[in-house]
């Protein structure tokens, strides 16, 4: 039940509440829209909620009051505030984020969120296309709602000092060698895979040509991913899977020659971050899902299936990529 805005408690402030609940990739190309929102909303107070171990993707963001759903002190003053404009930057059918609000729980004028199968009052719903991508398709929260900008702002990420020393303890970044970093894994499930075997082979013929410092990254449930392509690539690598915080991955890419990386967190974070980036898709759509960044190439399987890329194809593009970083 949502209360009527004639009977709420307003602030003298007007405010506005984003809630952000998919994957690092998705955070990363939201980054223009809120970058929008901060500057064209300027009398707002902005206030965003994220999923845990987040924040430092959006430090730059130094007008929104990021919060984090177990900060219960923070989220009671959110519940107690009117906001006039709220933005659910998710695509689940839930009302907000998997749990972090009971559907009652917000008091707001406007909801303003993607397309799904169930409707909210008083929600505006900008449609998802496959034909656009997603980045504008965020942009278009915004504009639905009157926010318009006349150009893509530029974006950043600013990683904490601990965060770069802990990068700098698992990786050493003095090393004279071109940092290449693979990030194998994916969240999407096996189709969006490109298999352990080509990976390895390609860091193989990548040796061959010159040498390198190959660093594999990943999840913690991807250590066994990592210790399979290590064995057989039967290179020297750093083998970090499920040993990189967020912020010190950021610190790795930016830091890397080449992201080497399936339709994943670490390939929308070489893009935005500008480092030269090769993005593997099979099943999803790399127009809607393209990573940031004009240094960022996608090599699809136009069938569908991953094991249709082959490696010497990969591989004479990383080359192109590297000959071209490092002239």
């Amino acid at each position: 039940m949502i209360i009527p805005s004639s009977c709420e408690k307003r602030s003298e402030r007007p405010s506005v509440l984003l809630v952000a609940s998919g994957g690092v990739g998705d955070d990363i190309l939201s980054l223009p829209f809120l970058n929008i929102l901060a500057a064209e909303l300027k009398n707002h107070d902005l206030h965003f909620v994220i999923l845990p171990g987040r924040r430092e993707l959006f430090g730059s963001l130094d007008r929104y009051r990021i919060v984090e759903p177990w900060e219960t002190d923070k989220v009671a003053v959110i519940l107690g505030r009117y906001h006039d404009i709220v933005f659910d930057l998710g695509f689940s059918t839930t009302h907000l984020t998997n749990g972090v609000f009971e559907p009652d729980s917000l008091r707001y004028g406007t909801y303003v969120g993607f397309a799904k199968p169930t409707s909210i009052l008083r929600e505006v719903t900008v449609p998802v296309s496959p034909d656009i991508p997603m980045w504008q398709q965020y942009i278009s929260l915004a504009s639905a709602v009157g926010i318009r900008s006349g150009s893509r702002p530029e974006c950043q990420i600013e990683t904490s000092d601990f965060s770069k020393r802990c990068a700098e303890i698992l990786v050493d970044l003095e090393n004279k060698l071109p940092l290449v970093c693979v990030a194998p894994g994916t969240a999407g499930g096996p189709l969006k895979q490109w298999p352990a075997e080509y990976f390895a082979t390609l860091i193989r013929m990548l040796n061959a040509k010159r040498p390198l410092h190959f660093v594999l990254v990943g999840e913690l449930f991807e250590m066994g991913l990592g210790d399979t392509i290590a064995a057989l690539a039967e290179v020297e690598i750093d083998n970090l899977m499920g040993l990189t915080p967020l912020g010190s991955f950021v610190h790795i890419v930016k830091n890397s020659k080449l992201v080497v990386a399936n339709d994943n967190g670490a390939m929308h974070l070489g893009g935005l971050l500008n480092t030269p980036t090769i993005g593997l898709f099979g099943p999803s759509n790399p127009v809607q899902f393209q990573p940031l960044g004009k240094k960022a190439v996608v090599i699809h399987a136009g069938s569908g299936n991953m094991t249709d890329i082959d490696p010497p194809s990969v591989a004479a593009e990383c080359l192109h990529l590297l000959d071209a970083e490092t002239a």
